[in-house]
């Protein structure tokens, strides 16, 4: 009998999938979910900018920043909180999260409705007013959703999450689209995010496997939830600055027409970084933990493979964006946007400085080092206001963008200092981006 059991376990682990037999597969979800989505936001993009007027796309910049900002505000880490734990599968730990995540999605629709008044005020824009107390519900909406959402994603069980995603958001952009048809207003928009918010809360439990959710509150649990999420709060707090500061400031400079352009450019030259994004935080970061929690003397050799792919693409991307960004802009947009395609080609500089410092930061989340990420997360803010601020004194609009694009490359300075003393630095893959950003940079200056 003994014999036999020790067969069926080794027979149960040769079946039980590797990790980078996991990570192979969740990476392929992912790019196949990565694209199809960006093909469905470009033609949504496509339609709604031609029902649409400019105007709208900047109202709804500062509202979905603002929605971004409360939910960064009070970001308990509960995600990668129970993708790290070596409880992320315990039932008691798991509702005590989802707790937690129901209190925050309440307190957030609060603090919409407190801060509409004032913000509308700040902007001289009334309907700020009765659109972000609307925004808010998605959060209250995404508060409900299952922590199988994030079980899966412990799991690298990508194949649904990716399936689940792109189907809602085909809902909802075809509610945009039909809604803006009919009635060409700013409100479609805020329509269409809250029916996907109702639709992935929903379909999280109903489809997906996993612990069904239920209140309850375990006090290691909650230790546990708070020791690990109480420097990413700080840090989330931070990011919020340091990833939607640009529409803040600009909002503030100029105006929300020049805003709305820049929404357009940005949303071509994020392309490649959301599936870099995407790529850390479901295949990498749990990819990482895992490593880290039973064979960390692979870590390095991963982290060079996982970088030399996403900077390869990283670089293409930026090239394609440098040399026919301009032209690109002008046969999807109409003349009311020509304005991003000298922006788009800025930014396309700047994301090479991006992707080099996110490629590697969930190495420090996966290590639970939260106190680091905040830290880091500080610098890039501060060099965000700054360069945003000087390049406007120096040279208006133009010099904002530029401040934009210059505030990756000085973050990625603070990255490199701090992964080299963790012996994590990779200059033979960093440095010829580095090159290539400058010959980029020359082209954009002379052409």
């Amino acid at each position: 009998m003994s014999s036999q059991a020790d067969s069926y376990i080794r027979e149960s682990k040769e079946q039980k999938p590797t990790l980078k037999q996991r990570a192979i597969r969740g990476s392929i979800w992912t790019f196949l979910g990565y694209g199809s989505s960006q093909i469905l936001r470009l033609g949504g993009n496509l339609v709604l900018t031609r029902l649409l007027f400019p105007e709208a796309f900047g109202l709804m910049a500062l509202v979905q920043t603002f929605l971004t900002g409360l939910q960064m505000f009070s970001d308990l880490g509960i995600f990668p909180s129970i993708v790290h734990s070596k409880r992320g599968e315990d039932p008691a730990f798991l509702n005590t999260a989802w707790t937690l995540q129901v209190i925050r999605g309440i307190v957030l629709w609060i603090g919409t409705c407190i801060i509409a008044a004032p913000i509308a005020r700040f902007y001289d824009e009334p309907m700020l007013m009765q659109l972000l107390p609307v925004a808010g519900l998605s959060a209250l909406i995404d508060g409900t959703a299952s922590t199988k959402l994030a079980t899966a994603n412990r799991q690298l069980a990508l194949k649904q999450l990716t399936t689940l995603e792109i189907s809602i958001y085909a809902i909802s952009l075809s509610v945009m689209i039909v809604g803006a048809w009919l009635y060409r207003s700013v409100w479609v928009l805020l329509l269409g995010g809250l029916i996907g918010s109702l639709l992935k809360s929903i379909a999280s439990h109903v489809l997906l496997k996993g612990e069904r959710n239920s209140f309850c509150w375990d006090k290691e649990a909650f230790h546990e939830l708070q020791q690990f999420g109480q420097w990413i709060f700080l840090s989330t707090i931070i990011a919020f600055f340091a990833l939607q500061g640009d529409r803040l400031v600009l909002g503030w400079l100029l105006d929300v027409r020049f805003l709305g352009i820049y929404t357009v450019a940005l949303g071509l030259s994020s392309a490649v970084e959301s599936i870099v994004t995407q790529m850390n935080s479901k295949v990498l970061f749990p990819s990482y933990a895992e490593l880290i929690r039973e064979r960390p003397a692979a870590l390095y050799r991963v982290l060079r493979k996982a970088r030399l792919i996403l900077m390869a693409l990283s670089s293409s991307f930026a090239i394609f964006l440098v040399l026919f960004g301009k032209p690109l802009i002008d046969l999807l947009y109409d003349e009311r946007y020509l304005e991003a395609g000298w922006i788009l080609r800025v930014l396309a500089i700047g994301f090479l400085g991006r992707v080099l410092s996110v490629t590697y930061e969930d190495i420090l989340l996966a290590k639970g080092q939260t106190f680091k990420t905040m830290l880091l997360t500080s610098i890039g803010a501060l060099f965000q206001l700054n360069s945003m601020l000087l390049g406007y004194s120096l040279a208006g609009p133009q010099g904002v963008i530029i401040g934009i694009a210059a505030t990756e490359w000085l973050t990625y300075i603070a990255y490199a200092l701090y992964f080299n003393r963790l012996s994590l630095w990779q200059p033979e893959l960093d440095f010829p981006v580095v090159a290539l950003a400058g010959c980029l940079t020359l082209i954009v200056y002379y052409t």
